[in-house]
């Protein structure tokens, strides 16, 4: 009897032994790989990562340190698959299931990215980076509403981060929710007065409820400072044009054609004909007024 048991433990030990041998092969190849990685040594670290889930791939922290990697590599693809890989073997983590969510979003996988950041809310309710992510992809994926409930819970867990009332601010602006909108650009830049796209959204918002002196005083914030946005000149040309600035107009319209010289064909022939209805010479200032013909 003692031998028979002798005898099953050893043919045990042998089938296990690889498997064991394997798994302790892919742990110091993980490690390397950790080393690698806080090294900055970003294409070593993918290769020992690499390794450890090719000796083990149920390897789930060496998939989710490859996730990581591809993802600050611009590999969405390979992102998603070892995100995926990830929370397929450590279930219940949110970071890797909100990191999954936008390897999903910056892949244009937003049905995916959806579900992975609820199933990451559901984990954590009250983190406000993943309900304001989540937010953001439902609006970019047409569900105003949700958006705004998921982005209004953002605001509220954490009310000093201004990207948050930003994002708000965008999803009432689609909602058609204009003074709304207003009050939340105007927070975002309470708590971030040097962001040039809260100034702009801010300022699109105006334009809208026909704001025009205010929107003016946003623009022209915006492009202050963000002298390269082309798309703020445009509306600040158009915005000095109905407010009687038309110098201004034309030395907006001229900068927004300097910016985005060969990008927007239609948008520089638009242009083209505000300049030439605003009187401006080729070449962009305004053309002197004729003299009167001598008699």
């Amino acid at each position: 009897m003692h031998s028979l048991v002798r005898m099953l433990f050893i043919a045990f030990f042998a089938l296990a032994a690889p498997q064991l041998a394997h798994a302790e092969d892919a742990d110091a190849l993980y490690k390397a790989g950790l080393s690698y990685k806080n090294s900055g040594k970003t294409d070593e670290a993918i290769k020992s990562f690499e390794a450890a889930v090719a000796k083990n791939p149920n390897h789930g922290m060496a998939w989710a340190s490859l996730g990581s990697l591809y993802k600050a590599k611009s590999d969405m693809p390979k992102a998603v698959g070892a995100y995926e890989k990830a929370t397929g073997l450590i279930k219940k983590d949110k970071v890797l299931w909100a990191n999954l969510g936008m390897a999903y979003y910056r892949n244009k996988q937003l049905d995916q990215a959806i579900t992975a950041l609820v199933t990451a809310c559901k984990l954590d309710p009250k983190d406000a980076e993943i309900r304001g992510n989540l937010g953001t992809v439902r609006r970019q994926k047409g569900d105003i509403k949700g958006a705004i409930t998921d982005l209004e819970i953002a605001v509220k867990l954490k009310p000093a981060e201004a990207s948050y009332h930003n994002n708000l601010g965008v999803a009432y602006r689609h909602d058609k929710r204009l003074d709304e909108a207003v009050k939340s650009f105007n927070k975002a830049i309470e708590l971030a007065p040097n962001d040039p796209s809260y100034h702009f959204n801010l300022a699109a918002s105006l334009r809208r409820q026909e704001k025009y002196e205010e929107a003016q005083v946003a623009y022209e914030k915006a492009v202050g400072l963000d002298p390269g946005n082309a798309e703020a000149w445009f509306d600040l040309g158009f915005i000095y044009k109905q407010n009687h600035y038309n110098d201004k107009a034309i030395e907006a319209f001229n900068k927004y054609l300097e910016i985005n010289k060969n990008k927007d064909p239609e948008g520089a022939k638009r242009i083209q004909g505000e300049l030439e209805s605003l009187g401006a010479k080729k070449g962009g200032k305004k053309a002197p007024p004729k003299k009167a013909p001598k008699k």
